[in-house]
């Protein structure tokens, strides 16, 4: 079966998931524009294989001030805006005992809910932001945000992780909402998340003991089954959050 060629835009490329999502892409003949808020090693060696496919920009997309932001403007203005844009960024934990999912309600602070709420949620509004004078009428667009199963609110039967959770669900409300003011502005476009499965990386790193080995998927695999949903996406899907396998989850 022959693939379509696409331009696609990957934020958060450095991850474990980011990462492993742009092999794919060069993979496949995409042309693959990588954004990561550090330099990676990783990436440039992917760039160096793929002469000619693929762009990598550093920079943080959430900061208005940002290098970044006139350099995707130039090399979209002059390679094309993205078919694709995923957002592959997001935060679990970070160093520190108090930077860890809670377990408790008293486990709860300020600090760490607006961490998980600037990376979980805020990144993809920044992106959103950005491309939203971009793109025309007629544009068949597709942009999908990672999320969490841990943040649907009719899953939610073991509680903890308060900060993730309410960080992924409020991701999925602004997707929701994003999807009907684009539908009225850019009715072949599609805005979606997608939950890709608990995946061995160093975001789920801490907690891979108590996940059984058939559980716990390969970036690699991860990363097919999310471009395999993505490229399935219609207008009609606008809104939804999906399950790796392209069912939809619940809010």
């Amino acid at each position: 079966m022959t693939v379509e060629k696409k331009k696609v835009w990957v934020v958060g490329a450095n991850g474990g998931l980011g990462l492993a999502l742009c092999q794919h892409l060069v993979a496949q003949g995409h042309q693959v524009t990588a954004l990561s808020r550090s330099p990676s090693t990783a990436l440039q060696q992917l760039q160096g294989r793929h002469s000619g496919q693929m762009a990598t920009i550093v920079g943080d997309i959430c900061q208005p001030g940002s290098q970044a932001i006139p350099q995707l403007s130039a090399l979209f203005a002059r390679c094309g805006l993205p078919d694709w844009t995923l957002n592959a960024s997001g935060l679990l934990h970070a160093a520190g005992a108090d930077k860890m999912p809670e377990k408790r309600l008293s486990q709860l602070s300020p600090s760490f809910l607006a961490t998980n709420i600037q990376a979980n949620t805020y990144t993809s509004i920044a992106i959103a932001q950005f491309l939203d004078p971009l793109y025309t009428r007629e544009d068949p667009f597709r942009l999908v945000c990672l999320s969490a199963m841990v943040g649907s609110i009719g899953d939610n039967r073991a509680g903890g992780w308060y900060s993730y959770r309410m960080s992924k669900a409020a991701l999925n409300m602004f997707v929701k909402t994003l999807s009907i003011e684009w539908q009225k502005r850019y009715p072949l476009a599609c805005v979606a998340t997608i939950h890709p499965g608990t995946t061995d990386t160093p975001l789920s790193a801490p907690f891979q003991h108590s996940i059984s080995s058939d559980k716990l998927y390969s970036p690699a695999l991860s990363a097919q089954r999310i471009c395999n949903v993505l490229a399935g996406l219609a207008p009609t899907d606008s809104g939804n959050f999906f399950h790796w396998d392209g069912t939809i989850l619940p809010w």
